[in-house]
């Protein structure tokens, strides 16, 4: 119903901003990152917004591009999942970080995200892992190809790296028919893939 708000930024607090827009102030709810990055008051600022309707109020939440509204609203789709919750993952990860996330079930990373538990954790890998996977253009893996990645990962993870960080390398390496059943060959394999990454 309202896809975006422009105009100048008339002031913002710890969860919300309002926009002046020819006089008209729009109150909208924004995440903790996104406060972070607002211009100073009296500059132009434009939100993509979703209006959530409910018996007692309309409240427009905000967002500064246009893949954060639509994380938000794959996140809705979750049950139990609501507004404040929404905003919590996505004041703490951008999208592709949450991804990555849920495509590697990175259960870890998704628990430092305030008031996500472990069972609001496993909800969310469960209720969103296909469409990730479909986001994300992966395919689930089988269990049988999938052993040569869960033992590289335990390894890496033992070497500081998280399950996000390496879960693409691997999942490419795989894709490619490169990883074998030597742990110690993928593990090389895999700091290898990321030093060209990082060079690119």
């Amino acid at each position: 119903m309202i896809a975006f708000v422009k105009g100048l930024l008339h002031d913002s607090g710890t969860d919300q901003a309002v926009v002046d827009v020819n006089g008209l102030g729009f109150e909208i709810n924004i995440h903790q990152r996104a406060i972070n990055r607002l211009p100073s008051p009296g500059q132009p600022v434009m939100l993509y917004t979703h209006l959530a309707v409910s018996e007692n109020e309309f409240r427009l939440y905000g967002f500064l591009d246009q893949g954060e509204l639509e994380l938000f609203r794959l996140l809705l789709s979750v049950s139990g999942i609501g507004a404040k919750a929404a905003l919590n993952v996505l004041g703490t990860m951008d999208p592709a970080q949450f991804y990555k996330a849920i495509a590697s079930q990175d259960e870890k990373a998704l628990l430092r995200i305030p008031g996500v538990g472990k069972k609001m954790a496993q909800r969310l890998m469960f209720e969103l892992k296909d469409k990730v996977a479909a986001e994300l253009a992966l395919t689930p893996l089988d269990t049988e190809p999938a052993l040569p990645i869960n033992e590289a990962i335990e390894a890496l993870e033992a070497l500081g790296y998280s399950r996000s960080e390496v879960f693409p390398e691997l999942l490419e390496l795989n894709n490619q028919g490169q990883l074998g059943q030597n742990v110690a060959e993928n593990v090389k394999l895999v700091l290898k893939s990321k030093a060209q990454r990082m060079k690119k």
